[in-house]
């Protein structure tokens, strides 16, 4: 049997069982994990003391933001793969995927700023039929772009995609929400609630908390992909 003949189609991913791989993967792999979302965390500490004094620096440091965010999801996209990882990895990243979450953290800083201020206009400045119908656009279009953002992530980084392009990456992520829009939804609530929670748990948001979202997402993410796109990626042993 060939070697291409013992790869298989991976099973649809449950979120319980992304939940529970997210998990066992943070708890061995932590001392890789913590460090590289301790790196990002310091950043966004130094993004919320900017935005006090200087709005427009803090909103290009959350561009920034993107770079260890690129780190910290290629380490987990090659935890979910399988592969070995490092922390040096994250590092890498950082140069590798530079160009790329530059982009993607400009634009999510814009999309989430238009689409916001458009929430805000529609509630608090036109009001009645109108207002409150600009106002719920915005908020679903707010909610598919971040769940968008969430599937792309992980498809930029995935050491199974390296060739792929940007824009083929970015038309992955826009059909996965479109062919699972419910299991996106609640994967999307899932990481949202666990960063709202960090929020007050701030330790936890500085050391864990996006390194165990990053998991959870390629965990789900990376399988439906690899369906959508009828990519076999999963290793039938001999027998």
């Amino acid at each position: 049997m060939s070697r291409a003949e013992r790869y298989a189609l991976p099973e649809a991913p449950r979120l319980g069982g992304a939940v529970r791989s997210a998990a066992v993967d943070l708890y061995f792999n932590s001392w890789r994990l913590v460090p590289a979302n301790a790196i990002w965390g310091l950043l966004l500490l130094i993004t919320v003391a900017v935005a006090v004094y200087w709005f427009v620096g803090a909103v290009l440091l959350l561009v920034v933001l993107a770079i260890p965010t690129a780190g910290i999801y290629r380490l987990a996209a090659l935890i979910a793969r399988g592969d070995a990882a490092a922390f040096s990895d994250a590092v890498e990243a950082y140069r590798r995927y530079l160009r790329r979450a530059l982009l993607l953290g400009l634009i999510g800083t814009v999309g989430t700023t238009v689409l916001g201020i458009n929430i805000l206009t529609g509630l608090l400045t036109l009001g009645g039929p109108l207002g409150w119908a600009i106002a719920t656009a915005a908020a679903w279009g707010l909610v598919i772009f971040w769940a968008w953002l969430l599937c792309l992530w992980p498809l930029v980084v995935d050491p199974r995609r390296e060739g792929a392009s940007l824009r083929e990456q970015m038309r992955l992520a826009a059909l996965l929400v479109l062919a699972l829009p419910l299991r996106i939804g609640v994967l999307l609530m899932a990481t949202a609630l666990l960063l709202a929670l960090s929020t007050v748990l701030f330790a936890a948001l500085i050391t864990i908390t996006l390194a165990y979202c990053a998991l959870l997402g390629c965990r789900y993410v990376l399988p439906a992909a690899d369906r959508l796109e009828g990519r076999a990626t999963v290793l039938i042993p001999d027998l």
